[in-house]
C-alpha cells in the first residue's frame, strides 16, 4: 500500500512539473470560468426566433373580442407559437416544466366586458387579459413583454378601426409572474460552476489519463516498471489516484473561486452534489481508460480524444442548453446520447438550475451504461492495454 502511494506521487509529480501541468487543470478554468461569466451574466442578452405560447380561453370570443383572434392569428408562427388549453392548471404546469415560455389567459367575461367599454366609452369593469411567465427567467420574461407590447399596439389599433380612437380605453393586461417549486431563481454563475468542473475533469480523463498509459507502454517504460516488482493493477492505480488527486485539487480552486467571487449556491456543498461529482469522475475514467483499450498508438488517441472532447463538451450542453434551441433530429439524437448531458444536468438539478426536465432513472441510467461498456472493454484488454501481454 505504501508502494500504491509512493508511485502515485511520483505520476503526480512528474505531471504537474511543467507549465502546460499547471496551465490547463488549475488555471485555465478558473479563467474560463472568468471570461464566460463576465460575457453572459451581466451583459449578454439572448434573442429568440420564436417563443412558444399556451393559451387558455374560458370561453368563447364573440363579438368584439372577434379582433383578439385576428391578433393571435397575425403573430404566428413569429414570434410566437400558439398552443391551446383546456385548463391553466395545465398550461402552468407546462410552463413551469419549461414547455412553454408563457401563458395567456382569456378569462370568462371578456367579451362581454369589452362590448361594454366599446359602447358605453367608461373605465370600469375594464376587460383583463392574464399573461403568467416564469419568474426569473429571461426569455420568458422577454416572451411576456413582447406579448404586453403586442396587445397595446392591438388595442389601440382596434379603437381606430372601430372609429373610437378619441375614446380610447386601454384593455389591462396582468402580468403574474411564475416560481418554478423545482428550482430557485436562475443565477448563471451558478448554472456555469459544474460545467467548468467537468471541463476541467473530461480534459484530464481525455488527455492526460489515456496518454499517459499509451506513451509509457510505446516507450516501454510500463515494462520497466513491472520488471521492479511492480504488478500492473498496482501501476494503473497509482496512476488512477495521481489523476483524481490532480482533479481534486482543481475542483477545490474552481468551489473557491465560484463561492468567493461570484457567490455561487451554497448548496454546491451539499452531500447530494458531492456524490454526483463523484460518480461523474467514475464516468470520466471510464471514458480516458477505454480510449486506451481502442487505440495503440498514442498519436491515435490523442485525435480521438480531440474529437470527443469538443463533442462531450458542446453537445453535451455544458455552455449553452442545445436541446431548447430547436437542433435538427439527428443531432438532438446525439446530444441525448451523450453522458455528458445527463451528468452536467444531474449537477444543476442539485443546484436549481436545471434546463431540462430529465427524470432521476434518465441522468442515471444513461452515463452508468457508458461507464458499464467501458469498463468491460477496457478490462477485456487489459493485458494488452498495459504491455504485458
Amino acid at each position: 500500500m505504501v508502494c500504491l502511494f509512493k508511485l502515485a506521487k511520483a505520476f503526480l509529480l512528474d505531471s504537474v512539473r511543467d507549465f502546460n501541468g499547471i496551465f490547463w487543470p488549475f488555471v485555465f478554468p478558473l479563467f474560463l470560468f472568468f471570461v464566460l461569466t463576465s460575457v453572459f451574466w451581466s451583459g449578454g442578452s439572448t434573442e429568440s426566433v420564436s417563443f412558444k405560447v399556451g393559451v387558455v380561453f374560458e370561453e368563447r370570443l364573440v363579438g368584439f373580442a372577434e379582433f383578439l383572434n385576428q391578433v393571435l392569428k397575425a403573430v404566428q408562427p413569429e414570434p410566437f407559437q400558439l398552443s391551446e388549453y383546456d385548463t391553466l392548471e395545465k398550461a402552468l404546469e407546462d410552463l413551469k416544466k419549461k414547455k412553454l415560455d408563457v401563458v395567456l389567459k382569456v378569462p370568462s367575461g371578456f367579451s362581454g366586458r369589452l362590448t361594454w367599454v366599446v359602447l358605453t366609452k367608461q373605465d370600469r369593469n375594464l376587460p383583463e387579459l392574464e399573461v403568467h411567465c416564469l419568474k426569473a427567467h429571461q426569455e420568458s420574461e422577454m416572451a411576456a413583454q413582447l406579448l404586453q407590447t403586442i396587445f397595446e399596439q392591438a388595442n389601440l389599433e382596434f379603437f381606430k378601426r372601430a372609429g373610437l380612437a378619441r375614446s380610447y380605453v386601454e384593455v389591462q393586461i396582468q402580468e403574474k409572474p411564475v416560481s418554478n417549486v423545482e428550482e430557485s431563481d436562475f443565477h448563471y454563475p451558478t448554472y456555469l460552476f459544474p460545467a467548468v468542473i467537468l471541463m476541467s475533469w473530461l480534459a484530464i480523463c481525455l488527455f492526460n489519463l489515456p496518454l499517459n498509459i499509451l506513451y509509457n507502454r510505446e516507450v516501454g517504460i510500463n515494462k520497466r516498471f513491472f520488471t521492479c516488482g511492480v504488478k500492473p493493477f498496482e501501476y494503473f492505480t497509482s496512476l488512477l489516484l495521481s489523476m483524481g488527486f490532480i482533479m481534486m485539487i482543481s475542483c477545490v480552486l474552481i468551489y473557491v473561486f465560484g463561492m468567493m467571487v461570484y457567490r455561487v449556491q451554497p448548496s454546491c456543498l451539499s452531500l447530494e452534489f458531492i456524490l454526483k461529482l463523484l460518480f461523474t469522475m467514475m464516468v470520466f475514467f471510464s471514458l480516458g481508460i477505454m480510449i486506451t483499450a481502442l487505440f495503440k498508438k498514442s498519436s491515435s488517441a490523442l485525435v480521438v480524444s480531440q474529437i470527443m472532447n469538443q463533442i462531450l463538451m458542446f453537445l453535451g450542453g455544458f455552455y449553452f442548453p442545445l436541446l431548447n434551441f430547436g437542433l435538427p433530429k439527428p443531432l438532438e439524437w446525439i446530444c441525448l446520447a451523450l453522458p455528458t448531458t445527463y451528468l452536467v444536468e444531474d449537477l444543476r438539478k442539485s443546484l436549481g438550475q436545471n434546463v431540462y426536465s430529465f427524470s432521476s432513472l434518465q441522468t442515471f441510467l444513461v452515463p452508468s451504461v457508458w461507464f458499464v461498456l467501458s469498463l468491460v472493454l477496457f478490462v477485456v484488454n487489459f493485458k494488452r492495454v498495459m504491455g504485458y501481454e
